[in-house]
């Protein structure tokens, strides 16, 4: 079937997602935040709103595998999203180095280190993004 339009928005190439995977790295808390962000846009495809309101309880195993259950989608379409185990693992070391137990998996990042608040807004994954490309 023909096509019609064309894809809006710049698209990454294996190769692009690769480096900026490695220039996320990094052992303070902000880091631990950014590389887990970055690997679920990367390897479960969410968009910068779904990402700022993933909650704690939406991470669940299903059939044996790790998953984003029940994912309140644009125009409210709702899915699951199957979760790579690479990017439960560096979201597992995110949750436990910042504490969270419960409510939105990501948080701010004081300048001393620290968590702060509830969750963040799309704004901040945006410029964790923009970051980290700047550095390659």
């Amino acid at each position: 079937m023909k096509q019609l339009g064309c894809r809006a928005g710049k698209w990454l190439n294996q190769d692009q997602a690769r480096l900026l995977l490695e220039k996320a790295n990094g052992q303070s808390l902000s880091h631990l935040r950014d590389v887990a962000m970055i690997w679920i846009l990367l390897g479960c495809g969410l968009r910068r709103a779904e990402l700022s309101t993933l909650r704690r309880a939406d991470i669940q195993i299903r059939q044996g595998h790790w998953a984003i259950v029940d994912l309140v989608g644009k125009g409210n379409h709702v899915q699951t999203v199957p979760m790579p185990m690479w990017v439960k693992e560096a979201v597992d070391r995110w949750l436990s180095a910042a504490s969270v137990a419960s409510g939105y998996v990501f948080r701010a990042v004081s300048r001393h280190g620290t968590a702060l608040g509830t969750g963040i807004s799309e704004n901040v994954v945006w410029y964790v993004v923009r970051s980290c490309a700047r550095r390659l």
